[in-house]
């Protein structure tokens, strides 16, 4: 060891008493007859004793003996003279609801036995205050959380019980309404026909509604299963641009499909992935201003296969981009489940339908400058 090492250390020494007395915690010094040797002036400060009260008397002076008995923190310190390993801790309870956590270490003088010990106490009561102000928080949370979840299954179990019922009535009207289409129940006049369409759209537009929430009842109890089979993105997204450019043009938008690569054949639920596209683009018809632009893209990427569907319309606030996604959502500003006519299920659909696929689906948006909604689907995924 160098002599600056050396003059190192002997300076810190000078100062160690200084060091010992200036730290928080209590300190406290034993000999192998539970007899007090030592107490820093933190002890004395919080104890409110003094030294000639405390020095060479017992243990009990400094610990009442009611708590020596309960937490036995005397065969603790004869434990570490025993076998001069450290007691890693434990916690002290003082009357009057002060909590102590405390270490016992041996004091190794040279190669002689231990002939003392050094106990280290912590106050901890604020701490303990604030573990048990959590813990009793985590309860209630626990407990409000249980709640919201049994409200929020009542909530699906009545909707999906709901939808079920309403499937029955829906399907008989819809079949008197193409019998009177027919002309199976007699000729209709030009006034009659004209209310009978109306009572078609009518009726379409439930059975929409039921069929989402059924589907978000099916996707929430994860008894949502994609039925998958090899099938051609680029055909699926033209089918749907065909029988959704009527609605497009009448706001007179402008609709396209651009292929970015040789797209290779995947697996997939055919009918949903239809729906997935049908779901965003009539969201972007709906919330693009007449005369907009709506281009469809898809990309052929190493492992996966990207659809991007891009709008010119009034966008989405950024701290609405998550929760768009989520069931029953209004967006800020005008409501998007008022305005499109649905349930605010359609978004969540998709979602839901995507990530069955193993799939991923975002949206990237500027208010007033329009919207992306991307979703890619696995290539080699066939199970």
């Amino acid at each position: 060891m160098s002599d600056k090492t050396m003059m190192g250390i002997e300076a810190v020494r000078g100062y160690q008493e200084d060091i010992i007395e200036a730290i928080p915690s209590t300190i406290i010094v034993v000999n192998r007859n539970l007899e007090i040797l030592y107490a820093n002036r933190n002890y004395y400060v919080k104890s409110g004793k003094r030294d000639r009260n405390v020095i060479g008397e017992r243990l009990s002076r400094a610990f009442p003996q009611m708590l020596i008995e309960k937490t036995r923190i005397d065969d603790k310190i004869r434990e570490v003279f025993l076998r001069g390993e450290p007691f890693d801790g434990d916690q002290l309870r003082y009357p009057g609801g002060m909590f102590y956590f405390y270490k016992i270490y041996p004091l190794k003088e040279g190669g002689e036995a231990i002939s003392k010990v050094v106990i280290f106490m912590e106050n901890i009561t604020e701490l303990t205050r604030l573990e048990e102000e959590l813990r009793e928080s985590y309860v209630k949370l626990e407990n409000a959380y249980e709640d919201l979840k049994e409200n929020d299954k009542v909530k699906s179990e009545f909707i999906s019980t709901a939808s079920h019922e309403l499937r029955t009535p829906l399907t008989v009207i819809n079949s008197y309404i193409e019998m009177f289409e027919e002309g199976m129940l007699g000729d209709l006049n030009e006034a009659q026909r004209e209310k009978i369409q109306i009572i078609r759209s009518q009726t379409d537009h439930m059975i929409r509604l039921v069929e989402d929430m059924l589907d978000a009842s099916r996707l929430e109890s994860k008894k949502f299963k994609a039925n998958k089979s090899p099938m051609r993105l680029e055909e699926i997204a033209r089918n749907a641009l065909d029988e959704l450019s009527r609605l497009a043009g009448l706001k007179e938008h402008t609709m396209s499909l651009k292929i970015n690569g040789s797209l290779p054949e995947i697996g997939g639920d055919e009918r949903r992935i239809k729906q997935v596209f049908n779901n965003l683009l009539t969201n972007a018809i709906k919330y693009t201003p007449e005369k907009g632009v709506i281009d469809v893209t898809i990309e052929d990427e190493p492992m996966q296969v990207k659809v991007s569907i891009t709008d010119n319309g009034i966008g989405i606030a950024k701290k609405d981009q998550e929760k768009i996604f989520q069931k029953f959502f209004t967006g800020s500003g005008s409501s998007l489940t008022r305005e499109s006519g649905r349930m605010g299920l359609g978004l969540a659909i998709a979602k839901g339908i995507v990530e069955a696929h193993n799939g991923h689906i975002w949206v990237e948006s500027m208010p007033g400058e329009g919207s992306t909604f991307t979703f890619t689907l696995p290539k080699y995924d066939w199970n």
